[in-house]
């Protein structure tokens, strides 16, 4: 049963996708260092050995997920081997009534310290990422009796209601089971994934206050569920997200077009308040201080220079932000979406990601030095592993599947990485190369390769709202792109036609917000194009010094010295400052390699 609501955007085959540069070697990276090597057997000991213990069910598949993806990608035979022993061995611990949990039947489905259902979640997430990449129909009859069992065990009085299960955040976290339950139903219409979805929607994934109706009411994100004390909030960042993708997906199997528009007005609410310059959001001040410290909504977007702000920007909030951004990217086939995207890819997830490949930070920081330790670790036979170790992964991996996509008269060009992708259309197919200096430079060259249509198809540019002057120059004819849109080019194509992509990248210097707290005011940072800029102390001895002023006379761009995107020399009207991308800076991970990305100001 597909969707009733279908997508306007959706991924190409990304096996026939190939990126070259900064990101593929990322992503190369942590497949080599962390899906290889984590102990997948381990993982699955959870479930075996009935634990209870809090939340160590979400590492099998939030990785699982993770490995698929990446397979789909990089057809990596080693990797492909560990995926299927791994799945054997899951299914193999379900129980024939389809209970496939950590926790032992008497404590369901309150277990594990409130996690036992958002442990289900990701368990289902992982053997649908499977099913969806290898069509094997055991995993997916795994996930329909695993969706009968659980519906049997929660819903309406007499059942368990959702919300009265979780561990601190009243059924916000078991709620968002909701998307994968949209998943399954989406495939193979199992009735029970639908009744479980209906019950989770009525209640608004809540128990103090209903989600959905809060939004449409008018609330900001931080504020639901506010009860006046700020140690007990419940805004939960990361998995209230999540909730609102499984909203999406209500919205895509049922074509309810208010859970469409309460999404959306959800995201916009987010994007406004909380997303930072760096493309992730959530932190454990000024107003929220509850549970999940540094990850629940505080008008972090306000308040990213607040001093009161220990932690913040949660790699998981990146994860889901970025998943969020890309389920509504197919639906409305919108570029705000796809330039949300990037920014978070560029700047918050590479960011993130220690050199050896083994370890997202869990609260990566505005300024001063790369935290290089596991927080919140299990070590999984020798291997440290985190929630963001565990999800950074998928953030890195969405990246072969946003590059390019299909539309329903040809395709979308999203990323201007060096690269090359195919587009299946009208029983042909069209192969592009892309030879790029971006995000360097706002230039690129898309080259047909192969093609055996006769028929026209479109090829629709991603122009960023950030762009000026954008043009494409295609065999000759100069066409203008108007930023925050796609600039379509229909014709038939033919091996040999070549386009030329050129667009001006602002360099701009941005005022602290004003946040909750004046301290934070006398700050300024500088953002090239999607790509956020640090001072750094190989370049500058004092990252944290004030400048005197913020007027930009002058700047230029130069590739980066240090393995990152690029490097620029800024002319203010009294001083030289040298910045490089902020995913380079601090990048040797060492407690003396400072940087600052907010610089303090004199003005």
């Amino acid at each position: 049963m597909p969707y009733t609501v279908p997508e306007k955007l959706c991924a190409l085959d990304v096996s026939s996708t190939k990126m070259r540069g900064v990101i593929d070697e990322k992503l190369r990276l942590v497949c080599e260092q962390t899906l290889k090597k984590i102990d997948m057997h381990a993982l699955a000991n959870y479930f075996r050995y009935r634990t209870d213990a809090f939340a160590t069910g979400e590492f099998w598949g939030k990785l699982m997920r993770a490995c698929c993806m990446t397979y789909e990608y990089t057809r990596d035979e080693q990797l492909l081997d560990i995926i299927k022993t791994a799945v054997d061995d899951l299914l193999s611990l379900q129980d024939a009534d389809g209970d496939l949990s950590t926790t032992k039947k008497q404590t369901q489905p309150k277990g594990a310290c409130g996690s036992d259902l958002w442990e289900r979640k990701y368990a289902l997430m992982g053997l649908l990422a499977y099913y969806r990449v290898f069509g094997d129909r055991r995993a997916l009859d795994a996930c329909r009796r695993m969706v009968i069992y659980t519906n049997s065990q929660v819903g309406a009085v007499p059942k368990t209601p959702i919300t009265e299960t979780g561990w601190a955040f009243c059924g916000i976290e078991s709620s968002s089971i909701l998307d994968p339950l949209m998943q399954l139903y989406a495939i193979c219409g199992e009735a029970s994934a639908m009744e479980l979805a209906q019950h989770i929607v009525d209640t608004g994934c809540c128990a103090r206050e209903h989600l959905f109706d809060a939004i449409r009411a008018g609330k900001d994100p931080w504020e639901i569920g506010n009860n006046g004390e700020p140690k007990e909030s419940i805004a939960k960042a990361y998995e209230m997200m999540s909730c609102f993708e499984g909203l999406l997906g209500y919205y895509a199997c049922t074509g309810d077009k208010s859970a469409f528009d309460t999404a959306v007005l959800f995201w916009n609410k987010v994007y406004d308040q909380e997303i930072t310059l760096l493309g992730s959001g959530g932190a454990d001040a000024p107003r929220n201080l509850g549970p999940g410290t540094g990850e629940q909504w505080n008008l972090t977007r306000l308040n990213q220079t607040n001093p009161d702000i220990d932690l913040m920007m949660e790699t998981c909030v990146t994860v889901y932000w970025m998943r969020l951004c890309y389920r509504l990217l197919t639906l409305t086939g919108e570029v705000k979406y796809a330039d949300a995207l990037e920014v978070s890819l560029y700047n918050a997830i590479i960011g993130a990601l220690r050199p050896d490949g083994q370890f997202f930070e869990y609260f990566p920081k505005f300024n001063g030095s790369r935290n290089p330790r596991v927080n919140f670790s299990f070590n999984i036979e020798g291997f440290d592993l985190s929630c963001c170790t565990a999800n950074g992964p998928t953030g890195l991996c969405m990246a072969p599947y946003l590059y390019a996509m299909r539309t329903d008269d040809g395709c979308v060009l999203n990323l201007y990485e060096n690269g090359s992708f195919c587009v299946p259309h009208a029983g042909g197919s069209v192969t592009f190369e892309v030879t790029s200096r971006y995000p360097l430079l706002g230039s690129a060259t898309i080259k047909v390769t192969a093609c055996d249509l006769d028929t026209p198809m479109t090829l629709s540019l991603r122009v960023p709202a950030f762009a000026n002057d954008f043009y494409a120059i295609c065999n000759g004819n100069l066409i203008p792109g108007t930023p925050g849109t796609y600039l379509p080019l229909a014709r038939v194509w033919h091996e040999g036609d070549e386009i030329t992509v050129a667009f001006d990248i602002p360099l701009v210097c941005h005022p602290a917000p004003h946040g909750d707290n004046r301290a934070g005011d006398k700050f300024c940072a500088f953002t090239y194009g999607s790509i956020l800029l640090a001072r750094d102390n190989r370049y500058d001895p004092e990252p944290l010094a004030a400048i005197k002023n913020t007027t930009i006379t002058d700047w230029r761009v130069s590739p980066s010295d240090c393995g990152g995107f690029l490097r620029a020399e800024v002319q203010t009207e009294s001083e030289t400052l040298t910045l490089i991308d902020y995913a380079s800076a601090g990048n040797d991970w060492s407690e003396h390699s400072a940087f600052a990305s907010w610089i303090p100001t004199k003005q």
